[in-house]
């Protein structure tokens, strides 16, 4: 698994970018698992697997972290 952020999201076309400290990867808003929990937008923390796309990497299998859970596992 390899964690990023979202830096940009597209919600009329449904695709957005994470980067992942080295490198943008595009992403489908169908690939974010938890998506029902969350509106997709910059600024959120993911982790997600990295699968061939048509135009290069891709991630997938993508999960929003959850900011409150990361406050108390901090303290």
């Amino acid at each position: 698994m390899f964690q990023g952020k979202i830096i940009r999201f597209n919600n009329e076309r449904g695709f957005g970018f994470i980067n992942n400290g080295e490198e943008d990867i595009f992403f489908f808003a169908d690939s974010v698992l938890n998506r029902e929990d969350f509106f997709i937008k910059p600024g959120l923390d993911v982790e997600f697997e990295i699968a061939p796309g048509f135009k290069g990497p891709q991630a997938i299998n993508i999960t929003i972290l959850d900011p409150e859970q990361n406050e108390e596992s901090a303290e």
